[in-house]
């Protein structure tokens, strides 16, 4: 990854993408954001992917993260709850628990931050 400034804003350029970052609301991604963002994306991608080993078919995934942070000047991020929604007929309680508690032992972002924000999850089933 390479990153440079530009303005009031820092591009982050990949081989196949640029994302803007700033603490500017019009000017792109705020940090925080990008952090919640990875926390919560690697979850529904761990969690998606031991479902599939499992052979469980979930039609749909989403996920909504809510934050805590500090009140004072550095505004830290000190917990994170997702809460998952799961599209599936007939989806066993018992498998989709152990999935949730693998896919927060797996996910290389909340093993990153677990000393430091709290990460904690949670999963409605929907039927289709």
């Amino acid at each position: 990854m390479n990153f440079y400034m530009k303005g009031d804003h820092l591009i982050m350029r990949t081989d196949k993408n640029e994302l803007l970052i700033s603490a500017n609301d019009d000017s792109g991604f705020k940090p925080f954001e990008l952090m919640v963002a990875s926390i919560a994306g690697c979850s529904a991608s761990v969690l998606n992917k031991i479902l599939q080993k499992m052979r469980v078919d979930v039609t749909e995934l989403s996920v909504k993260a809510d934050v805590q942070r500090e009140e004072n000047s550095s505004r830290r991020i000190l917990a994170i709850h997702l809460h998952f929604i799961a599209v599936e007929n007939n989806l066993p309680n018992e498998k989709i628990n152990r999935a949730l508690r693998l896919a927060h032992k797996h996910c290389s972002m909340v093993q990153s931050v677990k000393n430091s924000i709290d990460v904690t999850e949670s999963i409605e089933i929907r039927s289709s």
